[in-house]
Order: C-alpha cells, then structure tokens, then sequence
C-alpha cells in the first residue's frame, strides 16, 4: 500500500499545479524555414549590390540553424562565424554588436565565459515583440546591414508604440 501511495500523491500534484491556474506552456514565435530562406536570399541581394562577400545563417531561437548560405570567395571563417554570431544573438536576445561593446569595455564579459561569439554582425529576429530567432553574417564589412537587409524583407516593420 506504501508504494502506491507515493505515485498517486505525485500525481495529483501534478495535476493540481496544472488545474491551479498556472500556465503549463507558452505560444512562442518561431521563424519558419521558408521566411529564413527568404531572409537569407535578401540578405545575399544586398550583398552583391553592396560588391561584398558573406555567409548567412538564420537560427530558431534555441540557436538551431534553419537556413544558411556562403557565398564563393569568403574566407575560410566566414561560414563559421555566421552561424556563431546568429547563435549567440539567438542566445543573448540582442545584437551581437551590443555583446562585443559589453567585453571591449569590459562591462560584461559573459558572452565569453560561456563561450558565445560576441562580434559584430548578428540580430535579433523580432516578431510580435518577441525574439523569434536570429540572423548571422560573416564578412569583411557590413554585416549588420545586411542581416537588417534580410529581416527587413520578411517582418513588417512595427510602428514605434508596437515595439515598446
């Protein structure tokens, strides 16, 4: 009689926590494949308009990759730190430019205890005023125009009121 005592206490626990009123999940935003591919896309437009060599990668928000893309004549980096600077602003839910000021000043260095990328270059997707995945470029120069070139072509811009 002991034994089965144990289990059933455990599971009217269970149940009560979940009658009692407190959520027992959450609707999250989440990037889909398709919009990562079109965010990639524009990013790589805005690239070659730009005359400029990258590699793009979109992240869900648990750092995921979705969708990613080199293009010929990068460097033998530039893949690589697309995809770390799309997890990391993915992971810290903010640029990756914010991050690398945070460690040159030395006001946060915790990007780097925990082994993240904090290099400019990766944003924040948002969607509905939640962070929905990140974008990460790799490259020699305007990255963070880039990846906003690439969020700029999937998500609507929100008016200011909706941001906040």
């Amino acid at each position: 009689m002991r034994k089965l005592f144990i289990p059933m206490l455990l599971c009217a626990s269970v149940v009560a926590s979940a009658a009692d009123g407190q959520a027992i999940s959450i609707d999250r935003k989440q990037v889909s494949a398709a919009a990562a591919r079109k965010m990639v896309d524009a990013c790589l437009a805005y690239a070659e308009k730009n005359n400029i060599v990258v590699a793009v990668a979109v992240v869900d928000i648990a750092g995921v990759l979705i969708d990613f893309h080199a293009m010929q004549g990068g460097g033998p980096t530039v893949a690589e730190t697309a995809i770390l600077k799309a997890k990391t602003a993915a992971h810290w839910q903010r640029s990756t430019a914010i991050l690398e000021q945070d460690v040159e000043t030395h006001r946060n260095d915790a990007s780097l205890w925990i082994r993240d990328f904090p290099k400019k270059g990766a944003l924040p997707i948002m969607i509905g005023g939640q962070v929905a995945g990140a974008i990460g470029v790799g490259g020699a120069q305007k990255q963070e125009e880039c990846a906003q070139a690439g969020i700029d072509a999937v998500v609507p811009k929100q008016p200011l009121a909706a941001q906040r």
